[in-house]
């Protein structure tokens, strides 16, 4: 009986963009050596570009936007913003309507659009 209970509730509360994607995406900024991202709702130091100029960031989806604040000594500092959209895969929940509120809970319902970010000055 537990089972059965435990079965029938991972397929209530499961949606297609929760089973099929991540809530997390990863976003790639290339630039100068030194380069420093910071989360701009935190003020939180995220990354620095290092000598293979890139740094790798792994951002939690969300239905907003996402501002990042770009530093590089001697330089302006400058905001990146990265845009939502929809997430294809959450049509999927047309065959289980309930699926979107938990797309919509959770974030997976949208994805980042640019997961590559250009930084040269």
């Amino acid at each position: 009986m537990k089972k059965i209970f435990f079965l029938m509730s991972i397929i209530l509360l499961s949606s297609c963009a929760s089973i099929f994607t991540s809530s997390r995406q990863n976003i790639v900024f290339t630039g100068d050596e030194g380069t420093k991202i910071y989360d701009t709702s935190t003020n939180l130091k995220l990354a620095e570009i290092d000598e293979d100029q890139t740094a790798n960031i792994s951002v939690k989806k969300k239905m907003n936007d996402k501002q990042f604040l770009i530093k590089k000594e001697g330089k302006e500092p400058k905001a990146v913003i990265i845009e939502s959209s929809f997430n294809n895969v959450a049509l999927w929940n047309l065959l289980f309507w309930p699926g979107f509120l938990i797309d919509l809970a959770t974030g997976q319902m949208n994805k980042y659009d640019n997961t590559t970010i250009n930084l040269k000055y």
